[in-house]
């Protein structure tokens, strides 16, 4: 399994590519999150990809709609014992 640092940085080339803009990172004692903000249109493609990618590395992810627009997020566990899932 990978690390959760290299785990966290295939997120956020993800991200990165996905929306050409940069992500944010945050970390707490248990968990790194990963956020950006979604353009209003967005390829089919790049939509499985995300998906595909995000079942593949992340420990949980989601999506945040609010009127000023949406957030993709996603997170790693920092230990390594932790298993995958997503919600």
């Amino acid at each position: 399994m990978d690390s959760p640092k290299n785990r966290t940085s295939q997120l956020e080339a993800l991200f990165q590519g996905a929306f050409a803009t940069p992500p944010h990172t945050q970390t707490s004692t248990s968990v790194i999150r990963v956020t950006a903000p979604v353009p209003d249109e967005l390829d089919e493609d790049v939509r499985r990809t995300l998906l595909a990618e995000l079942l593949a590395t992340a420990d949980r992810f989601g999506h945040t709609a609010a009127p000023d627009g949406s957030t993709l997020w996603a997170e790693v566990d920092r230990s390594q014992a932790a298993g995958r899932g997503n919600s």
